[in-house]
């Protein structure tokens, strides 16, 4: 049993510090997720693609990632991790604002599928 739970820590141990190396090398202890229904996944693309346009403003210590959730394409899944909580909480509300945004255009602009 020990030696089982030992290969699952170097394993984790492995995970983070490549997860950290892809954040600029730095621990990002605190995380934000969202996830955002559209109507079909044509606009979860145009939703994901319209948030990507705008880098962060503090890549080596906020890390974003937005996918479309694999086991429903129809839902946009936004991952936000931060060095510190006071950068999170702009970098949170930023996105918020922009999906919110997009999110009208998309319905007032694209047809319903």
């Amino acid at each position: 049993v020990r030696d089982c739970k030992r290969r699952r820590e170097r394993r984790c141990g492995r995970k983070r510090a490549a997860t950290m190396a892809a954040q600029g090398g730095e621990e990002k202890p605190y995380r934000f997720e969202a996830k955002i229904c559209t109507r079909c996944n044509r606009d979860a693309v145009i939703l994901r693609n319209s948030l990507m346009v705008d880098p962060e403003l503090n890549p080596t210590k906020v890390f974003r990632s937005i996918e479309i959730d694999e086991v429903n394409d129809a839902v946009l899944v936004i991952k936000l991790d931060a060095s510190e909580v006071k950068l999170l909480r702009p970098a949170v509300s930023t996105l918020m604002d922009l999906a919110e945004a997009a999110s009208k255009a998309i319905e007032a602009f694209a047809p319903a599928p």
